[in-house]
């Protein structure tokens, strides 16, 4: 991800990696993802983690909150599946919204989500 040379990626898998560590356990933290682009949470990044992660499509902070705070429960699903490796990414289907079983590459699958 942080390689890529068609696209930038802000803060940088750096800065994130950075402020996980700072916290006494990370297992307590949410990340919050802009998924504007497909996203490898693969295991050597260490975004998994977080003891959540919450994806986003574009929603504003007071939205963020009022999920997290518990105002109101999220109700989304996952218009794709989301990649654990990135060569699920590298071979995925150009046409279908998941990736192949023989990649083992699928983190979470097409319409995964949680509410409460």
């Amino acid at each position: 991800m942080a390689k890529s040379q068609s696209w930038k990626v802000a803060p940088s898998l750096e800065t994130i990696q950075e402020v996980m560590s700072e916290v006494d356990d990370p297992s307590k933290g949410i990340l919050h993802v802009y998924f504007r682009q497909p996203y490898v949470l693969d295991e050597a990044s260490g975004l998994r983690d977080a003891g959540g992660i919450i994806a986003g499509f574009g929603m504003g902070d007071t939205a963020l909150f009022d999920i997290l705070s518990g105002k109101v429960s999220p109700q989304g699903r996952l218009p794709f599946a989301l990649a654990g490796t990135s060569l699920a990414i590298r071979e995925q289907y150009s046409d279908l919204p998941r990736y192949k079983e023989t990649t083992d590459g699928e983190l979470y699958p097409f319409g995964f989500g949680l509410s409460y």
